[in-house]
């Protein structure tokens, strides 16, 4: 009687712990990132993952010494098609967002090289074209909300879209995927800065769920005819 016990409290425990994980989860973010630091005339900076976006997306105002990345908005459904570098997000996906960036001051010239980015979801887009296209044209919905993406002021470098402001091959920029969730990244800038988004899937957990339940009733039968 003691091992049935037993196992329903550990059953009952596994799927709460289970649920538990799955929720967090489900609020999709950037989870990790290494990489070595940054190469500077002056000094190196680590890779960073910032707690709260921004409040302007801009060149010339959001500045970094080391590649920074963000969330930007989460378990959100599109309501329209979302073009990425290879292929389409189609409308009524469920998605979070995300922005990484190298920004130095002016034109001090920076790079940053394998980085590795990780996700809680599966990467399902990256838009990084030459001039920001494609990620301007998301942002009314994907873009970090409270963050101005589009309006430019005295001091700052124009809104997106503008020459360079995506990746360009002869600076060394480019992307690979690394696993479903992990992306590795490399930006060289001097003037202006880099930014790419990353759209990735909201993890669904329904299937391990059920088996979970399955598990929990198994527990209740135990304890039942214990």
């Amino acid at each position: 009687m003691k091992i049935n016990k037993f196992r329903t409290i550990y059953t009952t425990f596994a799927l709460l712990v289970a649920m538990s994980v799955m929720t967090g989860r489900a609020n999709g973010a950037l989870i990790d990132v290494s990489g070595p630091p940054s190469s500077f005339s002056y000094f190196s900076v680590e890779p960073e993952i910032l707690i709260a976006a921004p409040l302007h997306a801009l060149d010339d105002v959001a500045i970094n010494f080391g590649m920074q990345g963000f969330d930007e908005i989460r378990g959100f459904t599109t309501t329209v098609r979302h073009i990425h570098d290879y292929g389409v997000i189609e409308a009524g996906t469920l998605v979070d967002s995300h922005m990484i960036f190298l920004n130095s001051p002016g034109d001090w010239l920076l790079t940053h090289y394998n980085v590795d980015w990780t996700f809680s979801g599966n990467i399902i887009g990256v838009m990084s074209d030459r001039a920001g296209e494609l990620e301007a044209a998301s942002t009314f919905e994907l873009g970090a909300p409270g963050t101005n993406y589009t309006t430019a002021f005295s001091g700052s470098g124009p809104a997106a879209p503008f020459p360079l402001r995506g990746m360009e091959t002869e600076t060394g920029d480019s992307y690979e995927l690394l696993g479903p969730s992990t992306l590795r990244v490399n930006m060289g800038v001097s003037e202006p800065g880099d930014w790419i988004r990353v759209v990735t899937v909201v993890p669904v957990p329904g299937a391990v769920l059920l088996g979970m339940l399955g598990l929990g009733v198994a527990g209740l039968k135990l304890r039942k005819y214990a």
